[in-house]
Order: structure tokens, then C-alpha cells, then sequence
């Protein structure tokens, strides 16, 4: 797994977040959402998969929907 991708670095933030999500994926997000906000896919910048131990698995993953300052930060 490459982990230095530039823009999608894993930082220890997703680290955090992946190990708090196991079997599940961590999303990176365009703007700023409570966790109760809906998110539009097209915010959604992309993800990382995450396995049974809570470690990022592969490569991340870019959403093809995902519209750069379509979050409501970019409005």
C-alpha cells in the first residue's frame, strides 16, 4: 500500500479513524460536516478501505463523483 500519494497522504488522523472503524472504510471529505449532516457523494472526495484489525488496506480510492467545491464550504 502506498501511503504517500501527495493529496491523499494517510495522515495519523485517518490512522485514528480507521482503527476506530474496522471492517469499514474511511472517507475523505470536501468541507466541513457534523456527524449528523448529510454529505453529498459529490463532496466526497474518496476512501480507504479498511480491514478486520482496523489497518487501511490498498490504495485510496478516488470517488468519481466527487466535484471539486461542490461541498457547502465551497458555496
Amino acid at each position: 500500500m502506498s501511503q504517500s500519494s501527495g493529496a491523499h497522504d494517510v495522515t495519523p488522523e485517518i490512522v485514528q479513524e480507521a482503527l476506530a472503524n474496522p471492517e469499514g472504510w474511511v472517507y475523505k471529505i470536501e468541507g466541513t460536516y457534523s456527524a449528523t449532516e448529510y454529505v453529498p457523494p459529490e463532496a466526497i472526495v474518496g476512501a480507504w478501505k479498511v480491514d478486520a484489525h482496523g489497518k487501511i488496506v490498498g490504495d485510496f480510492i478516488p470517488n468519481p463523483k466527487y466535484q471539486e467545491g461542490v461541498s457547502k464550504a465551497g458555496k
